[in-house]
């Protein structure tokens, strides 16, 4: 009996650490903005945005780098990352926060920091799940001014001042062996 008890106690909390590591996710995805009306639109994308969602804990953290977003011509992603965003200063954007759940739909209530500002946002979207995966995808919009960003002049005459943002984002559970992505934002979400 003394000797069961201990290992009936290692057994459980393997198990339970099991547990709690896959409740744990990671992944890659897209971000695409787009700002202006559709005769002027400026559009970006970046397929380097990297999540991380714990499920225990409902925390998340996602950022992209700013200079990593792909635009129509080589001009606009310049003054994007020169004059706009000046991504040499201010390199990611980020979103940190606690997720809310409610059949499906999510609500993300965190920090948005963007050009070096940060603001409360709570912002909604779609948490799947396929098979071992989350697919999570939200669409919401920034207003230029609320992080001090310069908006972009369209067609000579009027100014954007939101910008609506969409992420994709497919996310895998952590398991054994974690990358480095997984060690820097689980000390985030846990």
């Amino acid at each position: 009996m003394r000797r069961i008890l201990p290992l009936l106690y290692l057994l459980f909390c393997l198990c339970h650490g099991i547990q709690a590591q896959q409740q744990l996710y990671n992944g890659t995805g897209t971000v695409t903005f787009a700002a202006g009306a559709p005769l002027s639109l400026i559009k970006g994308t970046s397929a380097k945005a990297v999540g991380t969602v714990s499920l225990q804990s409902h925390k998340l953290y996602f950022e992209v780098p700013v200079a990593s977003f792909q635009f129509a011509n080589s001009m606009m992603q310049e003054r994007f990352n020169d004059k706009y965003m000046d991504s040499k200063r201010f390199p990611k954007a980020v979103f940190e926060g606690e997720l809310t759940e409610a059949g499906g739909q999510v609500e993300a209530r965190g920090t948005l920091t963007v050009h070096g500002v940060s603001r409360r946002r709570n912002i909604a979207g779609t948490l799947v799940r396929q098979g071992d995966r989350l697919l999570l995808k939200t669409d919401f919009t920034v207003n230029t001014s609320d992080h001090h960003i310069a908006a972009p002049k369209l067609t000579g005459q009027s100014m954007a001042e939101q910008i609506n943002v969409q992420l994709e984002m497919l996310l895998l559970p952590v398991q054994g062996s974690r990358n480095q992505l997984s060690i820097n934002h689980i000390r985030r979400v846990r």
